[in-house]
């Protein structure tokens, strides 16, 4: 997969308050680099009572960064467009099944303001 569809910013949310204090948190940089869009469905096949829901705004795909957990901040600059803010919700380590290129797989959901 060609990773051409922009910049991909990610950050690790780290509680920079003192002890006792209401959490105050920073972003700490984790990974910048190119992504590339996957797709997805946004309503599950077949949805069971014990599954949980999670709604996936977007999915893209990174050189591999096993550090990348979910939870972690990114920020996508796509190419020629506006840049949005998302919260991972699920992280996948791997390999590109055409290439054997290692790769990380981004479930993302939208951050509101």
């Amino acid at each position: 997969m060609i990773l051409d569809k922009g910049i991909a910013r990610i950050f690790r949310k780290v509680n920079a308050a003192t002890d006792g204090h209401m959490p105050e948190y920073v972003r700490v940089p984790l990974h910048e680099g190119w992504y590339g869009e996957l797709s997805f469905e946004t309503a599950p096949a077949r949805p069971t009572d014990s599954r949980e829901e999670v709604r996936t705004d977007a999915r893209v795909r990174v050189l591999q960064n096993r550090q990348i957990n979910n939870h972690d901040v990114v920020e996508l600059h796509p190419t020629g467009g506006t840049m949005t803010l998302y919260e991972v919700t699920r992280a996948f380590h791997g390999a590109d099944d055409d290439s054997g290129e290692l790769i990380t797989d981004l479930n993302l959901e939208v951050i509101e303001p």
